[in-house]
C-alpha cells in the first residue's frame, strides 16, 4: 500500500519514497535548484541517479553535502559515478520531529547492489460535478 505522502504532487525524494530501509544509488550528476516553501526560496544542490525509475532528484542539505565530500572531495563534477547509501530517519526541525533522508558515511562496498525507488503512483483523473471542489 502507497504512503500517502507519495500520492501528492512532490518533485523531489523524501524520506517515505526510501520505504523504510538503506537504499544504495549511483549519482547520475548534481545540479543547482531552487526550493521554494511557501514565499520563502533557497539554493540546493540536486542530486540525480542512475538507476531509478523514479528520475526526481535529492534536495541535498549541507548534512548530506558534507558527507558525501567526505567520501569524494568538494568537487560535485566528481561525484558522478560514485556510490552513495541512503537511509531515512529523523531530525529535529522548527520544534518538531520530521522525517528525512541521510547518507551513510561510508563508501558501498562492491557486493552492495544498487537499489531502486519506485515511482510515485499515478493520479486518477476524475471528473467533478461543478461546485464540487473542497479545495
Amino acid at each position: 500500500m502507497p504512503h500517502w505522502k507519495s500520492m501528492m504532487d512532490k518533485e523531489f525524494l523524501y524520506a517515505f519514497d526510501l520505504k523504510g530501509r538503506d537504499v544504495t544509488l549511483t549519482i547520475d550528476r548534481v545540479s543547482a535548484g531552487k526550493l521554494k516553501n511557501g514565499k520563502k526560496e533557497s539554493k540546493k544542490p540536486l542530486c540525480y541517479f542512475v538507476e531509478p525509475r523514479d528520475k526526481r532528484p535529492l534536495a541535498l542539505n549541507a548534512t548530506n553535502c558534507k558527507t558525501i565530500a567526505k567520501l569524494y572531495g568538494n568537487d560535485t563534477d566528481e561525484w558522478r559515478g560514485k556510490r552513495i547509501t541512503l537511509y531515512p530517519t529523523t531530525t529535529e526541525m522548527a520544534g518538531e520531529t520530521v522525517e528525512c533522508i541521510r547518507v551513510r558515511p561510508r563508501a558501498p562496498g562492491e557486493k552492495e547492489q544498487p537499489g531502486t525507488i519506485e515511482p510515485a503512483p499515478q493520479a486518477e483523473e476524475q471528473e467533478r460535478e461543478p461546485g464540487s471542489d473542497d479545495d
